[in-house]
């Protein structure tokens, strides 16, 4: 029997690997078309399309957004695109996308074979080039903590054009610790910190130089004491279940920062910061879904939490990007980081990532997108939400 099950998950291997392989030869896209920043938003349907994530890039003299599954319809309607990407430069600012002639987004990286998405998961500038961390989900499970499976990959980006490509060498297989991971390069080194089970994973970290990025021998993994070689050896960091992460060099607290949703209980949105990219980290409360932000009326199901890099700037402004379930959109928001430990709420303003257009508390009866409302008394159990919530129509 054990010979029977030694000898199944080797065939497993030997399969994904194979399967890996051809994934990373063949799984690029043409260069996108110019992009104009500093422009006004193009296309006929900019706003007909929601998304999530919105992971941030400093690349490039510019501000870069990547998006995961594009629907029309909200978060069960019907997909245009399986990842977007746009940018802009001051911030806050309106995105301007890479669109199709129905105002759709052009996928910046085609499907690896045999996945239901290909979402990014963190982005950084390293030797001139773009990084991002993708995600490739090959079952969403229920879609509760713990009961998605997925792999990851490593996609290099190129300007003048901007084009992205699957590196041949850099993966990891299903449900590994770094499935979801956010980069941090500073003096010439790369810090890979990443989640493994989908939020239900803690914090890992791995570094490497920054000139071998795309060699995955190359890099160490923290045991808790050293960096070590294969990922096996890699320690938790930080104690959380999390999926999607985000990390940064803040040149404001002079420390390293990780922000994430730990979804043990109601999701909340923990920043955590060190001298030293390993830790002993200090938490702060970002966010919560509990929060009674006058223009979150509309808006539940919290995720993201990214961090948007401050480019060396020491101000307590910065941006940060987060998600809502529903009514399945992005938004940027303003915070103000001398609040924190004061009890004051951190963020200052919000705005639509797609529209650029500020929310406030009368947005619910004017913005196009946010026809939603929470019925608490419902028995149902919408995918992603918390429990005993569901969605209806309001569109006044």
């Amino acid at each position: 029997m054990m010979k029977s099950i030694t000898s199944s998950l080797l065939a497993r291997s030997v399969l994904f690997l194979a399967f890996v392989c051809v994934t990373m030869v063949m799984h690029h896209v043409s260069a996108l078309p110019p992009l104009n920043m500093d422009g006004p938003m193009t296309g006929p349907g900019q706003v007909r399309w929601d998304s999530d994530l919105g992971v941030p890039l400093v690349w490039n003299g510019g501000n870069y957004f990547m998006e995961g599954d594009s629907m029309i319809g909200g978060n069960h309607g019907t997909r245009v695109a399986g990842n977007a990407i746009g940018g802009c430069k001051p911030l806050p600012c309106k995105v301007i996308w890479y669109l199709n002639g129905q105002g759709d987004p052009i996928m910046y990286i085609a499907w690896p074979p045999k996945v239901i998405s290909c979402v990014p998961a963190g982005a950084c500038e390293a030797n001139g080039n773009a990084y991002i961390w993708h995600m490739n989900v090959v079952d969403w499970g229920n879609g509760s903590p713990g009961s998605v499976a997925a792999w990851s990959m490593l996609l290099r980006g190129t300007p003048n054009p901007v084009q992205f490509v699957a590196s041949p060498t850099l993966y990891f297989e299903v449900n590994s610790k770094f499935v979801n991971a956010n980069m941090v390069v500073t003096n010439g080194t790369v810090f890979i910190y990443g989640t493994g089970l989908y939020r239900a994973s803690p914090v890992y970290v791995a570094m490497v130089p920054a000139p071998q990025i795309e060699n995955k021998g190359a890099w160490r993994y923290w045991t808790g004491s050293s960096w070590g070689e294969g990922e096996n050896v890699a320690a938790p960091i930080i104690s959380t279940k999390s999926g999607e992460i985000s990390a940064i060099y803040s040149a404001y607290f002079k420390q390293f920062v990780v922000s994430a949703f730990d979804f043990s209980g109601v999701p909340t949105c923990y920043m955590w910061r060190s001298n030293t990219p390993t830790g002993p980290w200090s938490r702060s409360v970002i966010y919560t879904d509990l929060e009674p932000y006058p223009w979150k009326a509309g808006l539940s199901g919290p995720y993201g939490g990214y961090l948007v890099p401050d480019q060396g700037n020491p101000q307590p402004r910065m941006f940060m990007t987060f998600s809502f379930w529903v009514p399945y959109r992005t938004y940027m928001i303003e915070t103000d980081l001398s609040k924190i430990g004061t009890g004051e709420p951190i963020f200052v303003n919000a705005y639509d990532l797609k529209t650029g257009v500020q929310l406030t508390a009368d947005t619910p009866k004017t913005h196009p997108h946010l026809h939603y409302k929470m019925d608490t008394t419902s028995s149902r159990n919408d995918l992603w939400s918390r429990t005993n919530q569901t969605l209806i129509n309001v569109d006044n």
